[in-house]
């Protein structure tokens, strides 16, 4: 009975290691490196402005937000140069808006503290750094514009709209009529994947000499992939956006999917109405079942590129976000689902 006992603890030890060395759930030292993430509230230093004395209160908010402060006027809210003469106007406009001073008080309810997403963002860096040693580490910013973009990028800087993540069931999202397939990832938990993945997109851009679904797919698995090696400890539900039923029918239908994109020849279609359905969110992937998730096929592309890089060892994730040769990945990857 102890010589079975034994040979439990070493099945379930082997067990163990092979749940924790999967490519993409890799543990790092990550000893030494500090991206010292600190997040700027924008959200709220904005509206703790006097109206009667915009221009005066300006000067501190332009230095402290800088280039940001820029595009959140020009590209989220678009209220025009926050240099110019008539800037005050629009900014009070927005200000006293009531309808952007509920989404504002709805937000702070929300989001009172920032502590444990801007640690979940510093541990993100910190493997973001370790992975990708001499890379920028952005600034971060918090804005709400009016349920406009989810989050936002430029060169090293990040902003996150935190009224788009109030919880899927908040209000807002109702009063909106936002669809179901939308207000599911709207929630505070989602924010650190999204955040991640938007910066990938920002450093390592889409680039294929071949335009086609299938490039696209394993760019977005990719991406997934990154996600992995970055967010350790993030479940698959956060990473990909969906239900736990959704993964179960991906999983289900593995190869179904995939003989279908074969067999239809859809692979190496270069129809941009044909590569949006498949890559795009919405309900469903009308091509599949009314039970399958939208993006299902970015799904397929994360499972060639976790063949690909169980294969090939050597393969930094370096090395992986800068390989923009998809065809050869899914030969290298012989992904058999």
């Amino acid at each position: 009975m102890e010589w079975l006992r034994g040979k439990l603890r070493v099945l379930l030890l082997m067990l163990a290691v092979m749940v924790g060395c999967t490519p993409g759930d890799r543990r790092v030292n990550l000893e030494g490196l500090d991206p010292g993430v600190e997040i700027h509230r924008l959200d709220i230093d904005l509206f703790e402005i006097d109206i009667d004395s915009i221009p005066q209160q300006l000067p501190p908010i332009k230095e402290r937000y800088g280039e940001f402060f820029d595009i959140f006027n020009h590209m989220i809210i678009r209220v025009g140069d926050p240099h110019s003469p008539s800037y005050p106007k629009h900014l009070k406009r927005f200000l006293t808006d009531f309808d952007i001073y509920r989404i504002h008080s709805e937000t702070r309810r929300v989001f009172k503290d920032l502590t444990e997403l801007e640690a979940e963002l510093d541990m993100a860096f910190r493997h973001y750094m370790y992975y990708f040693p001499g890379y920028t580490v952005p600034r971060i910013y918090t804005y709400i514009s009016g349920f406009n973009q989810s989050v936002v990028t430029a060169e090293g800087i990040m902003g996150i709209g935190l009224d788009n993540y109030l919880g899927s069931d908040h209000f807002f999202y109702s009063e909106l009529q936002l669809p179901n397939y939308q207000r599911y990832n709207m929630h505070p938990a989602k924010i650190s994947s999204d955040c991640m993945i938007a910066w990938a997109k920002t450093e390592f851009e889409f680039d294929a000499a071949d335009d086609n679904l299938l490039s696209h797919i394993i760019y977005h698995g990719k991406l997934l992939f990154f996600a992995d090696a970055i967010l350790p400890d993030l479940h698959d539900t956060l990473k990909t956006g969906f239900s736990l039923s959704h993964l179960e029918w991906c999983r289900r239908n593995e190869d179904r999917m995939w003989t279908y994109l074969v067999e239809n020849k859809l692979l190496f279609s270069t129809d941009s109405r044909t590569i949006s359905r498949f890559i795009n969110h919405g309900p469903f992937t009308s091509e599949f079942t009314r039970d399958s998730p939208a993006r299902a096929a970015v799904w397929l592309g994360w499972r060639i590129v976790k063949s690909y890089m169980g294969r090939h060892k050597e393969v930094s994730l370096a090395d992986l976000m800068l390989d923009d040769d998809y065809q050869g990945i899914l030969n290298r990857a012989r992904y058999r689902p």
